[in-house]
C-alpha cells in the first residue's frame, strides 16, 4: 500500500468519524430540548396552568411516543410532582387539602400519559427477562 492510498483512507476515517460524532451531538442536543420542554411543562401543570389530558396530548405530540422511554418520562413526573410539593410547602408541614389536590393532580397526570408505578415497569422488565 502506497502513502496516497493510506492517507486517503485515513482522511476517509476521519471524516466519517466527524459525521458521525457530529449526528451523536445533535441527538443529545436535541434530547435534551424536549427533556426541558417536558420539565417545564411540566412544572406549569403543577401550578394549575393546564389539565391533564391537554398537557399529556401536548407532550405526546412534541416528543412523540417513542422519543422518551415511560421510565423517563415517569421520573420526570414524580421530579416536577417533588418540585411542586416543595414549592407549594417550603419546610412547612402538608394539609389535608393541599396533600389530596397534589396527590389527585398526580393521579390525573400518571392516568392521562398512561404511566403505570415504576414498580409495575420494573417487575414487568423482570418478568420478560
Amino acid at each position: 500500500m502506497d502513502a496516497d492510498t493510506f492517507g486517503t483512507i485515513v482522511e476517509g476515517g476521519a471524516v466519517l468519524a466527524l459525521i458521525f460524532i457530529s449526528i451523536y451531538l445533535l441527538y443529545r442536543r436535541r434530547r435534551r430540548n424536549k427533556r426541558l420542554f417536558v420539565t417545564q411543562t411540566l412544572k406549569g401543570y403543577f401550578h394549575g396552568d393546564m389539565p391533564a389530558d391537554k398537557l399529556a396530548r401536548r407532550i405526546r405530540e412534541t416528543i412523540g411516543r417513542y422519543f422518551m422511554p415511560d421510565a423517563e418520562l415517569y421520573a420526570l413526573v414524580i421530579a416536577a410532582f417533588q418540585g411542586a410539593v416543595d414549592a407549594r410547602f417550603p419546610g412547612e408541614a402538608i394539609s389535608k387539602e393541599g396533600e389530596r389536590k397534589l396527590f389527585s393532580m398526580l393521579a390525573a397526570l400518571k392516568n392521562a400519559l398512561g404511566l403505570a408505578d415504576l414498580y409495575r415497569i420494573e417487575g414487568w422488565r423482570a418478568g420478560r427477562e
